[in-house]
């Protein structure tokens, strides 16, 4: 479509929006893809793989947004992992005892464990009750990106900073 078209058009321009939005699960999706699956043995390996997809979707994510997209801390003794995304923060720390991961921020607080059966690295939250709408849902390194990245925007293309088609 001419850009004049968009820049007109409010329909249009959110359609863009979703269309963007689509292109950046996709590429979070593709990186997670590209990691060869492997049978972690205990959650502290289940959760380097984690890092491995994470970094992975970070730097396809960053390489669409920007250099100040997400952001991805590894610190080990014990073992913790600190996602960032503008003012969006989420925190996974290990716990080797349990063989747990606390994870806290964007509402996913709680304790999860390691579906060692999954293809991907597959964490699910053991203190839901089953009545509770997210119970069973597996958060993995591409959903983690996706929640933390779902109202980022792609940067506007320097062709409508211009005045447009009525200019002289």
């Amino acid at each position: 479509m001419k850009p004049e078209f968009t820049a007109q058009n409010p329909i249009v321009e959110a359609a863009s929006r979703i269309r963007a939005r689509r292109e950046l699960a996709r590429a979070i999706d593709d990186a997670a893809a590209e990691n060869a699956p492997r049978a972690p043995e205990d959650a502290e390996e289940s959760l380097r793989l984690f890092y491995e997809h994470l970094q992975a979707g970070a730097k396809r994510l960053n390489a669409i947004l920007g250099p100040n997209g997400a952001k991805v801390v590894r610190l080990e003794r014990p073992l913790r992992l600190r996602v960032r995304f503008g003012e969006k923060r989420v925190s996974l720390d290990l716990d080797e005892v349990h063989q747990l991961v606390r994870v806290h921020g964007l509402g996913l607080d709680g304790d999860y464990q390691f579906d060692l059966s999954s293809p991907v690295p597959a964490l699910f939250n053991i203190s839901k009750i089953s009545t509770d709408a997210a119970y069973g849902e597996a958060l993995t390194a591409s959903s983690l990106l996706k929640a933390i990245a779902h109202d980022a925007e792609l940067p506007r293309p320097p062709h409508l900073d211009g005045s447009g088609p009525l200019a002289l």
